[in-house]
Parts: structure tokens; sequence; C-alpha cells
């Protein structure tokens, strides 16, 4: 049986030792930010299937304008596409022997939740973010000041020569702008980036405007986000550690970033994430739990059906 048991020292044994520290210490976890930006479009629920089905309408075809007195009002149509998410199961089980509950100093069941939750977050994070990062609109910041925009969802032979910079990020957001992509709270957009990206922002001497979050007015304050460090330029900065990387382009030295706008990304959800203990077998010799759910990520937006798309990708060939 793969999991915990109590003979093998690194696989419970160490749960139980002479002088052990009562402190137990799990890995580093990464930090992810990607989840809060999906928008759960009403209660899904068991029972409906594992799909998801939404409308997008378009603009009117034709421009209002001038009428004459005598000539009757034209007219025109819209027209209305649909998306979809399709919900898939997550899911991970840890099982442990029964010996191993009962001669570890430790709350086994609890060491396991733990790890469970951790690992939870680690994977549902990466389905959004892999999902966020498939949009068509991908940048590479081919200079300090130069910024290199693709709509067919490649970043094409550009090699990113330089992070995020001010310079960079209004190049970014004006782009948004002119695409008509609406802000993220009706304010600003919402840049997610790695590490090494966002070390551009703060390196650029040229990035005067910049509002820490520890200077946001209670208003603001009121409304920070999971990882927000600052606003620039009609953006919201949030860091992320554990999906975005740190070693694109030129030297494997910059970093990747997403930049969010409004109605950009769903969640459909069947069955929340959840914590499911199992029935216990051989007397009681054999337990298990899992984290389980059922839920899916979509874009909202095709450029290529839609001509739309409200989310863009910072990398690199």
């Amino acid at each position: 049986m793969a999991g915990q048991v109590y003979g093998t020292a690194n696989l419970g044994g160490y749960l139980s030792q002479p002088e052990l520290s009562r402190k137990l210490r799990f890995a580093a976890q990464p930090l992810f930010r990607f989840r809060q930006v999906a928008e759960p479009k009403e209660a899904w629920g068991r029972g409906r299937g594992d799909t998801f089905v939404f409308n997008k309408i378009s603009n009117i075809a034709a421009a209002g304008g001038p009428l004459t007195e005598t000539d009757p009002i034209p007219e025109s149509n819209f027209t209305i596409a649909r998306g979809q998410v399709t919900m898939t199961e997550y899911g991970l089980a840890v099982p442990f022997t029964g010996k191993l509950e009962a001669l570890s100093e430790f709350d086994i069941t609890q060491v396991i939740d733990t790890s469970l939750r951790n690992n939870m977050v680690k994977t549902l994070e990466t389905a959004c973010g892999t999902e966020l990062v498939g949009t068509e609109f991908v940048a590479v910041c081919t200079g300090t000041s130069t910024v290199v925009i693709r709509t067919d969802g490649t970043p094409g032979t550009n090699v990113a020569q330089a992070d995020l910079t001010a310079a960079n990020t209004r190049t970014i957001v004006d782009f948004l702008r002119k695409q008509n992509v609406p802000t993220y709270d009706g304010q600003n957009y919402v840049c997610i980036a790695s590490v090494q990206a966002l070390a551009g922002m703060f390196a650029d001497a040229g990035a005067g405007g910049w509002v820490d979050v520890a200077k946001y007015s209670p208003e603001y304050a009121a409304r920070i986000m999971a990882g927000e460090i600052g606003t620039y330029y009609k953006t919201r900065f949030l860091d992320e550690t554990g999906f975005l990387s740190n070693t694109i382009g030129n030297g494997n030295s910059h970093g990747q970033a997403v930049f969010v706008g409004g109605d950009a990304l769903y969640e459909a959800v069947a069955v929340p994430e959840e914590i499911r203990i199992n029935t216990p077998s051989d007397f009681n010799r054999k337990q298990s739990i899992a984290w389980y759910a059922i839920l899916g990520f979509k874009r909202v937006w095709s450029y290529a059906t839609d001509n739309e798309q409200h989310i863009l990708f910072v990398t690199s060939a």
C-alpha cells in the first residue's frame, strides 16, 4: 500500500521517537493568486451535468446616427455566441495504517489534512493559471521600453530582453484600453506577476506614481486582494511564486506575468473542494483521507471567434 506506514521511518515512524520535537515543520508552499480573479457564475451544483454553458452578446452590427424626419429608424442586430466550462474531477488520497495512528505521538489525520489542503491549493491554482495563460493576447518585453504584443496566442520568435518596467506596463495597459477591455474592478486591471517580473518594476526609477499597498486609502484597503503589493497606471499588482516562471527570455533571467480585466475567467463548480475520509477496511488497519472536487475554469472570450479577449500573458519565445 502506498501511503503512510509506521514501519518505514520517513513514511510515519519518525512521528514517534524519543524526545521528539513537538513542532511539525511542513515543506514551504508556493504563493498562488490566480483563483481569486475567476468569477463564479451561478451556483451550479449537483445533478446538472458536467458542462456549464454561457452566452456572449456581441455589439450591435450597425452604428446609430442622425435621423431624417420622414425616414424610418434603421434597424440592425447583434449576434449571440456560446462558450462552455467543462467540469472535471480533481483529488488526491493519502492512505495510512491503523498501527501508525495508534503509535504516532501526533494526530496523523491532522498532519495529512494539512498536507492535502496544501496539495489541493497547488492543483486547483495550477488548473486556473493554465487557463489564464492560454489567452491569445501575448506580450514580450523586448526591451525596457519596448513591447511586442501578438493576438495569436504565441510570442512568435520574440525573446524577452527585460522584465516588466513602468514603460512596458504603460504600453500593455494602453493596449488593453484600446481593445476596450474592461477593468477588473471598475478602475484597475490586475497584474499577477512572478518575483522576477516584479523586480523590473521595483528597480525602475521611472515608476513614479507607484502606490504601495501600505499607503492605500481606507476605501482601497478594505478590498485588498491576496498578494497585492501596490498599484501603478490603472493596475493592481499581485506577487505569485508557484506557477509563473522566473527564468524566461535572454539568459533565462526574466519573469512572466498575467494581466486580467473584467469578465475574463469563469469558474463552474459542481462539488466544491472538500476533505473526505474513506471507510476504514481490514478491521480499521487500513484508512485513507482525500481531497476531492468537481469544477472547471474557462476563459470567457476567444479572440479568434469573438474578436475580444480580456487576458494578456507576458512571456517569451
